[in-house]
Parts: structure tokens; C-alpha cells; sequence
């Protein structure tokens, strides 16, 4: 498998519309996603933001050398960690790309991705478990998006089940996030099926 990351000042000025775009979702939802301080403030107190907003303030922070660090940080650590993930991440059985995407950035949440090869990792943020713990669950994200969608899993349900499968590729960062409903039998599902994603899923759709 293969990466490919990159940044520009143009990916973040979309980045940045991205977020403000789902902004009161993710603050219902717990979420608190970074942006331009100026932006952030009008968004706060109920102003508009326009894309002269948004260009300013991306141009004003945009520094290449920081992203640059972090790209070379991310490759180096990939030659020598992905051949042990991928080997864990295949026992799902799902299809996987044969390359991947990876647009660094300084905005939004930690991690998100675009079905099926986009990655965005927010530089920003602290990396428990190393640089490619955040890309390692995003690409467990999409190895079973097609599902998620087919069976109109909800969105904590999703990341449970995301957050189960990390917790078993890699025990010693266990970490849950939110529980969903009926978030002990989800667990009880997903360990009697596990590494059977797709028969989890199905399961668990009808809860």
C-alpha cells in the first residue's frame, strides 16, 4: 500500500469552508474543530464569513516548512509502520485501495476522510499512539464506509465500531470515544464477529 501526502494554501482555503460548513454540527456534537482565529470569532458571535475572510486569514497563517515537517515526519514512520497495519487491517476483509491520499492541514477535527482514498489530518493535533494513529483509524473509516452507508449506521455507532477495531489492531492505545445507544451490545456483537466487519454491521444495524 501506498501514501501520497500533500498541502497547499489552496487545500486549506477549501478546508476551512468545509469546516465552517459542518461547524454547528460539530459543536452539537462535541467536536471543537480549529480555525483562523478571526474566523472563529465571527462564527461565535453569529457573523458571516466571506471567502475574502477566508483567504485572508489562511494566507496569513499559512507556513509551508511546518507542513513540510510534517510530511516528512509522517513518510518516515510509514516505511516502518505500515506493513504490521495493513496486514491487521486486511483481516477485515474488506476491498482496499491501492493507494491513499493524505492532505495535511492546520483545520478542522484530527481526522476525516472522503471515500474511498482522501485522508485530511489536522497537523495541529496531538498524535496519541504516534503521527499515524490518526491515519491508521481513518483508513479503518474507510475500509468500511460502504457498509456504514448501506445499513444507515449512525454516526457514534460508526465511530464505535472504528474505535473497536483500533482497540484491536493496537491494545495498548485503547481508547472509546462517546457511547452510542445500546453501546454494550454493540461490543458484545462486535467480539463474538470480529474481524467479520461486514456481519457485525449487519447485526448491529437492527439494534
Amino acid at each position: 500500500m501506498q501514501i501520497e501526502v500533500s498541502f497547499s494554501l489552496e487545500d486549506e482555503v477549501l478546508r476551512i469552508k468545509k469546516t465552517i460548513g459542518k461547524y454547528k454540527w460539530y459543536v452539537d456534537n462535541g467536536y471543537k474543530p480549529d480555525l483562523p482565529s478571526t474566523i472563529k470569532e465571527k462564527l461565535e458571535k453569529g457573523e458571516g464569513v466571506t471567502d475574502e475572510d477566508i483567504r485572508t486569514a489562511t494566507e496569513k497563517e499559512y507556513s509551508p516548512e511546518k507542513y513540510k515537517e510534517k510530511a516528512d515526519e509522517i513518510n518516515k514512520a510509514w516505511k516502518l509502520e505500515s506493513e504490521n497495519f495493513f496486514r491487521k487491517l486486511k483481516s477485515l476483509g474488506r476491498p482496499l485501495p491501492a493507494k491513499y491520499y493524505i492532505h495535511l492541514t492546520r483545520y478542522g477535527v484530527g481526522g476525516s476522510y472522503g471515500f474511498p482514498e482522501d485522508i485530511q489530518l489536522n497537523i495541529n493535533k496531538n498524535f496519541k499512539g504516534g503521527i499515524l494513529s490518526t491515519i491508521f483509524h481513518e483508513m479503518v473509516h474507510l475500509a468500511i464506509e460502504d457498509l456504514i452507508k448501506l445499513h444507515h449506521i449512525p454516526h457514534w455507532t460508526k465511530e464505535r465500531l472504528v474505535n473497536l477495531t483500533m482497540n484491536k489492531f493496537f491494545p495498548e492505545n485503547s481508547h472509546l470515544q462517546r457511547d452510542p445507544e445500546h453501546a454494550e451490545r454493540i461490543s458484545e456483537i462486535f467480539e463474538k464477529e470480529f474481524p467479520n466487519i461486514e456481519k457485525a454491521i449487519i447485526e448491529i444495524k437492527d439494534l
